[in-house]
């Protein structure tokens, strides 16, 4: 494993604490730390007050690029990244900052003083975490690609736009004793996202175009978090249960939690762990004993061939499902369908 620091280096821009490309690589494992720049200036300018920089990934670490914008107290990182051996990140900011991650593809594992647990997030998910004068550490794994849009909010932006209840105790939007909110993306989010992976516009018009986009994907995040905390136990527990309606009439297909957090807009951590308090049991487990059990009943009552059934509880491989069934039930398929007598259903 590879540990990075990220030295932070007066700039030359004003409220603007440091660039990316002063981070810096040191070898956990050498007595005698070796630091190496991570990232590669490519290009550099300056237009309308928005200061574009453009990094590779320096080959010996992995591959990818960077691309940054900043202006006026917005930081804006743009990465498209796979490493070569797994990554932790460690920076300490003297800051109090807003910071905003959007997941499009990839893991990574966010650590910090004020977090209780580690906060996973995952492929799809945004987050928006609250950092003040702590230790923040993120961890990447190796040949998995990263791709992600990581926004930085300085004092400025925040005052600039009045969002200090962020930063306090507020019930429903402050950060300060939650920390981090995160969610699975949402459509509208996911629309905002591809725009501006694909904007091209330059100067002025670009920093108008960040600058309101950056504003509209917080307040959707902010949005759903407000329309959760009125009675957001209650929306959970409706939520799970139409996971549990979805696995009940889509037996047929191998549905991920991925898909499925994304079908009822929750966090995958969050379906997952309420899942499992509802139901005592797995999304996998509780999947799998619905499609045994009506493998069972089709077994029991119908004629149909194995490799039918197969197909109609999700397996479109038999061998799989003659695996699956018998691992299940102590018995393969056949063995099962004999012990029976042929019922046709009523």
């Amino acid at each position: 494993m590879f540990k990075i620091t990220l030295s932070l280096v007066p700039s030359a821009y004003p409220l603007f604490p440091s660039p990316l490309y002063f981070m810096e690589i040191a070898i956990a494992n050498n007595k005698t730390p070796q630091f190496k720049k991570i990232l590669q200036l490519q290009t550099e300018s300056l237009d309308c007050g928005i200061k574009t920089s453009i990094f590779t990934i320096n080959p010996a670490y992995g591959k990818g690029f960077v691309t940054s914008y900043y202006f006026d107290g917005l930081l804006i990182n743009v990465i498209n990244a796979r490493f070569k051996e797994d990554f932790l990140f460690m920076s300490n900011d003297n800051l109090s900052i807003l910071e905003f991650s959007v997941l499009i593809e990839g893991e990574k594992i966010i650590r910090a003083s004020n977090f209780k647990n580690d906060l996973i997030l995952e492929k799809n998910e945004s987050c928006l975490l609250y950092n003040s004068n702590i230790d923040n550490r993120t961890f990447f794994y190796r040949d998995k690609p990263i791709n992600e849009i990581k926004i930085r909010m300085y004092d400025y932006f925040i005052q600039k736009h009045q969002m200090q209840a962020l930063l306090s105790n507020d019930k429903a939007l402050g950060l300060k004793k939650k920390g981090n909110f995160t969610q699975q993306l949402t459509s509208n989010m996911e629309k905002i996202v591809a725009e501006i992976l694909l904007n091209s516009q330059k100067g002025l018009l670009k920093r108008l175009f960040l600058e309101s986009k950056t504003l509209e994907l917080l307040h959707l995040q902010l949005a759903v978090r407000t329309e959760k905390s009125s009675n957001s136990n209650e929306n959970i527990l409706k939520k799970i249960y139409k996971v549990e309606a979805i696995l009940q009439t889509n037996l047929h297909e191998q549905i991920s939690i991925q898909q499925l957090a994304r079908k009822v807009l929750l966090n995958q951590n969050v379906l997952k762990n309420e899942f499992k308090k509802l139901f005592d049991e797995t999304i996998f487990n509780y999947a799998k004993k619905l499609r045994m059990n009506k493998a069972k009943n089709l077994l029991i009552h119908t004629q149909k061939p194995i490799y039918e059934i197969a197909d109609m509880v999700g397996y479109k491989n038999p061998t799989h499902f003659t695996a699956a069934f018998k691992k299940y039930e102590k018995m393969t398929p056949k063995e099962f369908r004999k012990n029976y007598n042929y019922t046709p259903s009523s």
